[in-house]
């Protein structure tokens, strides 16, 4: 399950990522399942997000303002979403970007979810995944310099109990990208300090998040305060 688009960019995804820990996919989805998971996901929030406005302790208290859809709403109302996350195929395509194994995560409420900002000041704030990778899919995003861009520091640890978030964003460098609607993007974003920019006006950015494990991940015990407080 991927574009043919996407399955050409691959050699140029994987120099991307192995540069920045990050890798943005044009046309992720063909044109027709583009519109009708957005229809699909229009409807959903219109009926049954929830809005959340709170800080997070695990990532040193920063902000999260913006609509939500948990991973059980959206596994009810789209057919598309779910068949992303359980495609063989889209493993394997995201394995020839990164160079490992990638994994589907065994904690299901963080296996995909999505959030709307709409709002002036709405915000995803800095933090951390619990999980090695996301795969972001866009369905609506702002103009460049109205908000919404991801913005991130890459290979920087995340301590829950310490997380510097202050110091790691003054030493960066923070790195930042506006990626385009109907792109995804793959973040390594474990281990990548990042957020969604706040946005300066009335304007909206809609997305779906898959996340993925590594190996590595499933050998440990991971915590979930932070999807439990918002989704």
């Amino acid at each position: 399950m991927a574009s043919e688009e996407f399955r050409a960019a691959i050699p140029a995804l994987r120099q991307s990522y192995q540069q920045s820990d990050f890798a943005e996919i044009p046309a992720f989805m063909p044109d027709d399942v583009f519109h009708s998971t957005l229809r699909e996901l229009e409807e959903l929030f219109h009926h049954q997000s929830h809005r959340r406005e709170v800080h997070i302790e695990q990532s040193g208290g920063t902000p999260r303002r913006f609509n939500t859809l948990a991973r059980d709403v959206i596994a009810q109302g789209s057919s598309v979403i779910p068949a992303v996350f359980a495609s063989p195929a889209m493993r394997a395509a995201l394995e020839e970007i990164v160079g490992e194994k990638v994994l589907p995560v065994p904690y299901e409420p963080e296996q995909y979810i999505a959030t709307r900002l709409h709002e002036t000041s709405d915000v995803h704030g800095w933090h951390w995944d619990d999980y090695t990778w996301a795969l972001v899919w866009i369905f609506k995003m702002p103009d460049e310099g109205h908000g919404g861009s991801l913005e991130y520091v890459k290979g920087v640890p995340w301590e829950p109990e310490n997380p510097r978030v202050e110091e790691y964003v003054a030493t960066g460098p923070v790195i930042r990208r506006h990626p385009a609607a109907g792109s995804a993007y793959l973040l390594k974003a474990g281990s990548a300090l990042h957020r969604v920019s706040p946005l300066s006006c009335a304007a909206e950015r809609m997305m779906v998040c898959f996340s993925f494990a590594s190996t590595t991940d499933l050998e440990d015990e991971r915590s979930h305060e932070s999807i439990q407080a918002l989704f």
